[in-house]
């Protein structure tokens, strides 16, 4: 397994951000900060903006007003290091259909510029789909493709985690091992953002939490 490598003061930062669509505000003035070793749980109901949020930390929507910053610079001026850095999974699984289990994680282990003789078998174990190395993504259920789309976060060694609802179509175990794996990845230096529904041990996880909404 990949391990993050971290000086220590990795820094996500966003200050004063708003968002509207369609003439009502998502976002409203909001801050939040999350540095090397911890985990930021975003709270909040349907349509609250949680993916909103998400997908604006990670560079992919614009705020209409506020900043983020990536260890003190602009999101815009550092987009580059900060991709280098990041792992996002949103509820979109990636999972191509015409590939195998073992094909799709090799993929991903490819476009994460890592060699072919990463651990991706050790990810296959990890996420439960031993058995399943050749089956076709279009077999899979949605619980098996997001273990796929989990296997990232075994295989590669980014420093800025961002998950939307990463335990969906997960069993009680899987889930188990996800929240161990997100608490190592906060121990070995790492940034973790994420938002779920699931009833889970967020004192296990030690998280920030915030709300979104009402």
């Amino acid at each position: 397994m990949n391990r993050p490598v971290s000086s220590g003061n990795a820094e996500l930062l966003a200050e004063n951000l708003s968002y509207e669509i369609n003439d009502k505000l998502i976002l409203t003035d909001l801050s939040l900060a999350v540095r090397s070793g911890e985990i930021l749980f975003i709270e909040g109901g349907n349509g609250s903006g949680k993916t909103t949020l998400l997908r604006i930390l990670c560079g992919l929507m614009q705020a209409d007003e506020g900043r983020i910053s990536w260890n003190g610079e602009s999101i815009q001026s550092a987009l580059l290091d900060c991709y280098q850095q990041l792992t996002y999974i949103g509820h979109a699984t990636g999972v191509k259909s015409d590939l195998t289990t073992i094909e799709n994680i090799r993929f991903f282990s490819a476009i994460s510029g890592l060699p072919a003789s990463s651990d991706i078998q050790s990810a296959l174990e990890w996420v439960g789909l031993s058995g399943y190395e050749n089956s076709p993504g279009r077999h899979l259920s949605y619980g098996q493709q997001r273990r796929i789309a989990l296997s990232r976060l075994m295989i590669n060694s980014s420093l800025l985690w961002i998950l939307d609802e990463p335990f969906a179509g997960l069993d009680k175990k899987m889930i188990e091992k996800l929240q161990d794996r997100f608490v190592e990845h906060a121990d070995d230096g790492g940034l973790l953002i994420l938002t779920s529904h699931q009833s889970i041990d967020l004192n296990k996880m030690n998280s920030i939490r915030i709300h979104l909404g009402n």
